[in-house]
């Protein structure tokens, strides 16, 4: 039986993050980073431990592959990243350092082939993995990549369709017709409404969790 609690809470979640889209319709481009900061502070980073970091930037690997911008990056508690000059937030990412990443877009329907060409630039990098303490199925050794939009379709078979026809994306959500859909290579989630977030917050968890530690080699990026 559902926990109404968790209901509750999690219909004020969504009522505040389709307010964040609604106070933002209509701004200029550059002011809709706004909506990708909302769903960080009012989503990201209010729900899951504060042993994660979140923030943006390029990711690269040992044989030197290197993504390009990046909406969200969420680190794994464990390993090296480097920060730009003057800001913590923009970051060069080691591969074996980054659990997920999370595209933000305000219309995922309209915006899906900006989705496609972020999954190709991640496509090529590799995270490279020693021993390790694994819970729950190990993780590949590409990066995940999460795509979000404020809108979208409003028919999950639409939208899991996309997510499967576009190698490289993991899982969708649409925030305000409450859609969520995962790739059949993970599990193939469907969830409407509400139980959309908490799939969402759930594909995500166990995103970051499987890797309970890991031994890295940052040496291997100077060699």
């Amino acid at each position: 039986m559902p926990n109404d609690h968790v209901l509750r809470r999690l219909e004020g979640i969504w009522a505040q993050l389709k307010s964040a889209h609604l106070a933002g319709a209509g701004l200029s481009t550059s002011s809709k980073g706004r909506e990708r900061e909302a769903f960080v502070d009012l989503f990201l980073k209010s729900v899951y431990p504060p042993i994660y970091r979140f923030g943006s930037g390029d990711v690269t690997d040992a044989a030197g592959h290197k993504s390009g911008q990046l909406d969200v990056v969420i680190e794994f508690p464990f390993g090296p990243s480097l920060p730009s000059v003057g800001s913590d937030q923009v970051r060069l990412y080691l591969a074996e350092s980054v659990a997920a990443v999370v595209e933000v877009k305000s219309d995922l329907a309209n915006q899906w082939s900006e989705v496609r060409r972020t999954a190709s630039q991640l496509a090529p990098i590799t995270r490279r993995f020693g021993a390790a303490m694994i819970m729950g199925n190990p993780p590949s050794n590409h990066v995940p990549l999460i795509a979000v939009g404020f809108k979208g379709w409003s028919s999950i078979e639409t939208l899991a369709r996309h997510v499967d026809d576009t190698p490289g994306v993991e899982a969708a959500l649409v925030v305000e017709s409450g859609l969520f859909a995962s790739s059949t290579g993970t599990g193939n989630w469907r969830a409407g409404g509400v139980a959309a977030l908490w799939a969402m917050i759930c594909f995500t968890h166990f995103q970051l969790n499987a890797l309970q530690s890991a031994s890295t080699d940052p040496l291997q990026y100077l060699r």
